[in-house]
Order: C-alpha cells, then sequence, then structure tokens
C-alpha cells in the first residue's frame, strides 16, 4: 500500500509547484538576458523608467542655473495666494458678479519664455515697484492678463451681462481708459500682502497693448512667474505676474537686512526685560538700613568696667549728620529727629543710589 502523505507534506509541494509557476521563463538560446528581462517588464538599475512611472520629471538646465531656493519661491506662493483672494473679493465688489481668483503656480524660467508665450495684442501693466530702504529705482514688474478676461470686464462695467467677445481685435482708447482704471486697483492692493514682510508701494506707470516693444529686461534674465486663473460667471483666463530677477533679489535683500534688524531689536527688548526681572526679585530682597550716631575705639578692660550712668564720648560733634548704612555700606547722611513720637532720620545727602 503507497504511503499517505501528511499535510505537511501536501502544503511544502503546493508551495514548490507555485513558486515553479511564478518563476520567468529561462532566455532562448541567442536571446540576451537583457532582453529577456525586458519582455517579461523587469528593469534593472541602469533603466531606472519604472521607477519614474507615472511622475512629472523636469530636466535641470546646469547652463542656466536657478537663482531662487525652494524657500523663496514657498514665501511668494503664500504672498499671491493672499494677494489672490483679495483681487477676488475686489473683482466680485467691482463688477457685482461671481469671480474666483485662484493661484496655480510659482516657477523661475528665461524672460524669453515668458515673452514668447504671449500673443501680439496683449493687456499688460508695468508696475513701479518701489522697495522702502532701496535707492534704486529700477524695481518693477509686469502684470498680464488676458483678453477675454479684459473684455469681460468692460462688458460688465458698462452694463452687460459680462460675455467676452467672439471677435479678435484690439482695445479701443475708451475701453482702454476703463481697463486703465481697473488695472490701477488691482495693482495698488498688491501693497497689503507685501505689508507683513516689507514695505512697497507697487503703482502703474503704464498699460501696454503690444508685448514685443517692452524694455528694460534681457531676454536670458531670469524671471519669476506667478500665474493666476480668473472666473468671471462662466469666462476663463488667466493672469501672470512677472517679476525680473533682479527686482527679487533686492526685495530679499532688504527683507533679510529688516530681519536682522527685528532681530537685534529683539534682542534687545528681551535683555531689558530680563535686567526688569532681575532688578524685579531684587527690589523684593529685605535690607538692614542703621542710623549711625557716631563710633569710638576704647580698650575691652573699660568696656568690662562700664556702668550706667558712664559717658562715651563719640567721634561726632554734635551738630553732625547720622551716618544711614544699607549692609554696611553708607548710603545716606541726615539729622535725626522726631516723628509719630519716634526718632527719625531726616535724608539730607544721597551718597550712593542717587536716583
Amino acid at each position: 500500500m503507497a504511503d499517505i502523505l501528511s499535510q505537511s507534506q501536501i502544503d511544502s509541494l503546493l508551495n514548490s509547484l507555485i513558486k515553479r509557476d511564478d518563476a520567468p521563463a529561462a532566455p532562448p538560446e541567442g536571446e540576451a538576458p537583457a532582453a529577456a528581462a525586458a519582455a517579461t517588464g523587469v528593469t534593472g538599475a541602469t533603466g531606472g523608467m519604472g521607477m519614474a512611472e507615472g511622475k512629472k520629471i523636469k530636466e535641470y538646465d546646469f547652463r542656466s542655473p536657478k537663482l531662487f531656493t525652494r524657500e523663496q519661491l514657498k514665501l511668494l506662493f503664500g504672498i499671491y495666494e493672499n494677494y489672490a483672494r483679495i483681487v477676488s473679493s475686489q473683482i466680485t465688489g467691482a463688477l457685482q458678479t461671481y469671480t474666483l481668483v485662484e493661484l496655480l503656480e510659482v516657477e523661475e524660467q528665461k524672460y524669453y519664455e515668458f515673452n514668447n508665450a504671449l500673443p501680439d495684442s496683449v493687456l499688460l501693466s508695468v508696475v513701479d515697484f518701489p522697495v522702502q530702504g532701496d535707492d534704486d529705482e529700477e524695481n518693477f514688474m509686469f502684470l498680464d492678463m488676458s483678453k477675454d478676461i479684459g473684455f469681460c470686464t468692460v462688458d460688465r462695467l458698462l452694463g452687460g451681462i459680462g460675455r467676452p467677445l467672439d471677435d479678435d481685435r484690439d482695445y479701443t482708447e475708451i475701453e482702454l481708459s476703463i481697463l486703465e482704471h481697473f488695472m490701477r486697483t488691482i495693482v495698488g492692493m498688491m501693497r497689503n500682502v507685501w505689508l507683513e514682510y516689507i514695505e512697497v508701494t507697487p503703482r502703474m506707470t503704464k498699460l501696454e497693448t503690444n508685448s514685443r516693444i517692452l524694455q528694460g529686461i534681457s531676454p536670458d534674465d531670469n524671471v519669476v512667474i506667478v500665474a493666476m486663473s480668473i472666473t468671471v460667471n462662466e469666462t476663463q483666463g488667466r493672469m501672470n505676474i512677472c517679476i525680473p530677477a533682479a527686482t527679487l533679489e533686492m526685495i530679499f535683500k532688504v527683507r533679510a537686512a529688516l530681519s536682522k534688524k527685528n532681530a537685534r531689536k529683539e534682542n534687545v527688548e528681551m535683555e531689558q526685560l530680563r535686567r526688569r526681572n532681575i532688578m524685579g526679585n531684587i527690589y523684593d530682597t529685605d535690607l538692614e538700613m542703621r542710623g549711625v550716631l557716631g563710633s569710638v575705639m576704647i580698650p575691652a578692660r573699660d568696656v568690662v568696667f562700664l556702668e550706667i550712668g558712664d559717658v562715651i564720648k563719640l567721634d561726632k560733634m554734635e551738630d553732625s549728620m547720622v551716618e544711614l548704612t544699607v549692609e554696611e555700606s553708607v548710603w545716606f547722611k541726615g539729622d535725626v529727629g522726631v516723628h509719630n513720637k519716634k526718632l527719625a532720620i531726616e535724608i539730607k545727602e544721597c551718597l550712593r543710589g542717587a536716583d
């Protein structure tokens, strides 16, 4: 009779069969192992594409390195995230209709990349951005708004329902006058979000409709682009803020100087607070004060035989002042008198601690 397999032997046999089925097939004769691995979907350490599958990878150009750190761009993201909320409320109130402004991204790139992405006809504000504590008058930035939002704004301000134009045309002089006042309001609100970090007074100097005539910045200069989306009713568009690297570097430089100054000020205030705490504890300390009429040196034998009625002559004259000692140190001098039937000393002279 054949032997009966135990349960453990049955489990071991099943596991060996499962492992044999899961193992990759041997490569055919003459086929490279790498090709067989690729056929089974296995990627080696040199491939690496399987690791990056599903992730967005952006190439880094070492010939044109970035000028700003991730922390600095994150700071700008927080500043203009607040700016987006404020502008959203402002536009909603001005147009009397639903408006949503959202911050999309803050990215550093070359200026020619930003300029090439603009159409020939734009609505672009040149913003003077003076920074308190900086004597350089060349700080500026650009604020671009898409045409759909521009024409929708004009239509709404003139009593319409807020529709963009279907035809692609340039702005008229009247439309530019309306939009200039509208853009000045939006630019002026930028001061509120920067006020917590640095004192700036942004103001729009001019409104351009041709992006190709902008000057003051080289195409290869680095800029930081703050991209926002604007939704007015059912109309969607973009608003971009282009900050040149020179302006942004000056902002961070002045902010760092102010941070150091505030740190020193805080250190001084902390030192003053520490001194006040120490002096407060000292003021609560009990000190012994004595009024010394005078002193004399006499032999020990005379001290032993002193009796009631004996007279001791002191080293002070009759009209001399009495010394007031604080813990063995003479601080004051005064005259002996009587106050409420008790001996008292009126201070006439301060030797220490006059204040």
